[in-house]
């Protein structure tokens, strides 16, 4: 179970944490930092289920279903926050030519993790954006 979010890959080259790279999932407020009053620098864990590359047929099976790593960092203004690949998780991407304005991935979003604890997000079923 968890968040289950399309989104295109892109780059805000504002306030990129520290341990992430400039390629970025948008997610609104609403279904990830609100509900679960999150902030800055939050580690989210999850899941890739799909990549489709604009406008063309694009194969990279290997990569269904590998775990990600992402930064949140909350978005001040309007109604989104924003996910950025960590360190560790971008590779993964990066190997495949995978990059930010000509991608669409879908991610399954399973848990937050902190210097306290880990949560589950939405652990009693999926809810998809």
């Amino acid at each position: 179970m968890g968040l289950i979010l399309k989104t295109i890959l892109t780059s805000k080259s504002i306030y990129v944490p520290e341990r992430a790279v400039n390629v970025v999932l948008t997610v609104p407020k609403k279904f990830l930092s609100e509900p679960y009053e999150l902030q800055d620098d939050a580690v989210i864990h999850g899941e890739i289920l799909e990549i489709e590359e604009i406008g063309k047929e694009f194969k990279a099976d290997e990569i269904i279903g590998k775990e990600i790593e992402l930064i949140l960092r909350l978005g001040y203004i309007g109604y989104d926050d924003w996910l950025y690949f960590s360190r560790d998780s971008w590779p993964l991407l990066r190997d495949y030519g995978i990059l930010p304005e000509h991608f669409i991935i879908t991610v399954s979003l399973k848990e937050i993790r902190t210097d306290e604890e880990t949560v589950e997000i939405y652990p009693k079923r999926d809810v998809v954006v």
